[in-house]
Order: C-alpha cells, then structure tokens, then sequence
C-alpha cells in the first residue's frame, strides 16, 4: 500500500515549550501519567511521533484517545510504521484521519519523523525509511543536519553496547535525537520517554509502572562490558539452566542470563536482546530502585533510566 509523503510546516513561537513523546504503543494510562509528569497544558506544544496504538494493553482507547488530543491545536501527530495498515476497529472516519498524519513535522528549527530521514531535501524523503529504518544514528552517512531532527521507533537501549540506559539520546555531530524508550512491549526495563524543548535547551522526563524497592545495603556494581542488542542478539548456549543460562555473545564475550528470555528463531538460532547485560547497579543504602524483574538470587532493576542487575 503507498503511503502519501506528508510534510507539514509547524510554526513554533521560541517562548512555547515543545513536549515529543513517541511511540506510546497502547499504553494510555502511561501516557497520561507522563503528560501529568510533565504538567502538559494548553501553553506547550505536542508533538506524538506515531506508533500510538499498536501492541499495547489498551490500544483501540489510546487510538480514540490521541485522536481526540490531535483537535487540539497545539496537538501535532505523525504517522508511524504502526499506523500503516488499517486496524480491524478503524472506521472510515478513523483511516481518514491516519491517511492524512504527516509522515514529517518540519519547523525553524527541528524536524520531527518517526524512524528517520536521508541526506536529502524533505519533499524528495523515502517513506518506507521514514517509517522502518532501525539504528537511525549508526546507518546514517550524510552531513549532519541543519535543524535537530527527532525520531522514536529504535528503541534507545540498543545504541548502548555496555550498560543498558532507556533515557534519550542526543548525537550533536548529525544534530538527531532519539527518544523511543521502549516501554513496555519492546524492551524490558523500558519506559515511556518525554522530550522537553524549552528556550532551545533539551531535557527529558520518564513514566514507568513498574514496583520499587528500597534498597537495604550498599550494593557495589560495575560498568559492564556488554550489552546485548537486538541486531546482534544471536548467541550461542554454553551452559543451560533452569533459572539463569550462560550463553556466548558473537562478540566472544560469556555472560549470564534468564533462561525465560532466550528464543529460538526459525531457522534454529538462539537469540536473546532482554535483561541481556552483565551489568551490575550501583546502589546506596535508602536508594529507591524500579524491580523490572526479579529471580531467587538477583533482581533486574533500574536506576535514572539505568537498568543493571543487583544482588539480593
């Protein structure tokens, strides 16, 4: 199916504060939690990067839900690689409105896209790369940027080959950002990542639901040397465990990891992209950490937007 290349031209006053959140994915309890973390009103700027309902646990509301956001006007949507077919719940008026997102949000000084751009003029961009390309920050071989171009769909843990980090990216050599923090259906540990754009300085704010836990002692942990991602998540089984397996990284590398994450591709190959680091958290007693998941002698938890193993 073509997909119509819509770039859209959006005015934003340098006063205004802009808010990008991508790739929501269903998650629309999330959501609001985070806009009410960020204290969203009427004053800013919204800016969704696409793939807003698909995966998730509540996805025809959150497809409702952003729709109805995006009559606001300083609500912008883009369209995502999840919004390229129509869903089984879309009516007429609902494929409509997905036919007409914009696949690109151009303003004075940035460029909004779900996935990616090429070194080239925006009228002449490619759709399909603009919606699909993975490891936008690796895969790109042009000049860099005249305008900061902000992307989600690559989930930000695989650019981190050492110690696993969900918080968004900023490369300032290509002039991109990238904010797609996975959460919940894409990576375990992720979370759902707000840009926040205010008087041409970036920061950013996080949501997640996991449960926390108050750390009892100080735990000393490392940096890590390996952080499996998914484009090199082929491993070999070197050990097999009911609980935990060690396995050997393409790399060369030999790490533990949960047995229940390893899986098994068609062709045979054994594969495993989560909770697969053996990086440990630094924590100090009092410390509040997330558990993402927990096993009889360690749990996975995170820290600021760190995820590492901690030793019960």
């Amino acid at each position: 199916m073509s997909i119509p290349l819509i770039v859209k031209q959006l005015e934003i006053p340098d006063n205004r504060r802009v808010i990008v959140i991508s790739d929501i994915h269903g998650e629309l309890d999330l959501f609001k939690k985070l806009l009410d973390k960020v204290n969203f009103c009427d004053d800013d700027i919204l800016v969704i990067l696409g793939d807003f309902y698909l995966k998730g646990s509540q996805p025809e509301e959150s497809f409702h839900y952003v729709m109805e956001l995006n009559k606001q006007p300083n609500v912008h949507v883009l369209r995502g690689n999840c919004e390229w077919g129509r869903a089984d719940f879309y009516t007429d008026e609902m494929w409509d409105w997905v036919c007409n997102l914009p696949i690109i949000i151009e303003s004075e000084k940035m460029i909004f896209v779900h996935a990616a751009l090429e070194d080239k003029p925006l009228d002449e961009q490619d759709v399909i790369k603009c919606l699909t390309t993975y490891d936008f920050m690796n895969v790109y071989d042009g000049k860099p940027f005249d305008k900061w171009v902000i992307v989600g769909h690559w989930p930000v843990a695989h650019y981190h080959h050492a110690t696993p980090c969900f918080n968004p990216v900023i490369n300032d050599k290509n002039r991109i950002i990238s904010i797609d923090g996975g959460y919940p259906v894409c990576k375990y540990g992720g979370q759902q990542n707000a840009l926040i754009v205010e008087n041409g300085k970036f920061s950013w704010e996080f949501a997640e639901n996991y449960p926390t836990k108050i750390i009892e002692s100080d735990h000393e942990g490392n940096e890590g040397t390996l952080n499996i991602s998914f484009l090199e998540r082929f491993v070999e089984i070197v050990e097999h465990g009911e609980e935990f397996s060690r396995v050997k990284h393409q790399s060369g590398e030999i790490i533990e990891v949960p047995t229940d994450k390893i899986w098994q591709e068609d062709d045979g190959r054994n594969c495993i992209a989560d909770m697969a680091t053996n990086h440990h958290l630094s924590v100090k007693k009092g410390d509040t950490v997330s558990v993402v998941a927990k096993y009889s002698n360690k749990f996975f938890g995170k820290k600021d937007g760190i995820a590492g193993w901690i030793n019960l």
